[in-house]
């Protein structure tokens, strides 16, 4: 049992997980990013992207390992990442290229140390001062791909519109078996960055409206980046 649980401690160390984010993970990413082909749906998502800057990037988890796609700046956005082990490595992977604020929604199964309150602060103060924020819609680690009304009341609070937005590769594994059902995109692919119209809340729309309309809208622009990036099946 003792050697189990040191075996368990060094796996958590905060030393191992910024190496592997970084070094592996990271240059993974960065690698793919480097070698791949993007196209952007509608072609002018970037010019509306800009337009209505400040933004809320929204994505799937499944998209996590593909935030650097949809956005045009980094020096100019923060990513939303969880302050627990996983989301620290992902952040050490991000911060090859950009920057992260710590914070994630407390759920039945995740409750401590989510910088719940303190996350939201900080997106709101990045977005007051400028800056575009990134985040996922659904709380890890629940399954379903339900959106979190944290998301929404950062957007009304904030009054900065959603980009509800998903990202596909040619050449992806999707890993089914973990909550999320990530996507890991390989290099040398053809990517679609598919965006959505974007979503203002405001006294037009109540809250449980708005959580239902980004689902459908990210679920439409997710799967449709699916299938632009499908590759023929051989006959």
């Amino acid at each position: 049992m003792k050697g189990k649980s040191s075996a368990q401690k060094w796996y958590d160390a905060p030393w191992f997980r910024n190496f592997v984010g970084k070094h592996i993970l990271g240059a993974y990413v960065d690698f793919g990013m480097r070698t791949a082909k993007v196209e952007f749906h509608p072609p002018d998502y970037m010019a509306r992207v800009e337009a209505d800057h400040p933004v809320l990037f929204v994505i799937w988890h499944a998209n996590m390992v593909a935030i650097g796609y949809p956005v045009p700046d980094y020096d100019r956005t923060r990513a939303l990442v969880s302050p627990h082990a996983d989301g620290r490595m992902g952040a050490a992977a991000i911060s090859r290229w950009g920057k992260v604020i710590y914070g994630t929604g407390a759920t039945e199964k995740q409750r401590e140390g989510t910088r719940g309150v303190a996350g939201s602060l900080e997106v709101l103060k990045a977005l007051e001062s400028g800056l575009s924020v990134l985040m996922t819609a659904d709380v890890p680690p629940i399954r379903g791909r339900k959106v979190s009304r944290g998301v929404i009341r950062l957007a009304r609070l904030s009054g900065r519109p959603i980009v509800p937005v998903a990202i596909a590769s040619s050449n992806r594994t999707i890993i089914s078996k973990i909550w999320d059902e990530m996507q890991v995109n390989h290099p040398f692919s053809r990517v679609a960055v598919v965006g959505a119209e974007h979503i203002r809340v405001d006294d037009s729309i109540s809250d449980e409206d708005a959580q239902a309309l980004l689902k459908e809208r990210l679920d439409e622009v997710y799967a449709r980046a699916l299938k632009i990036t499908e590759k023929p099946q051989r006959r």
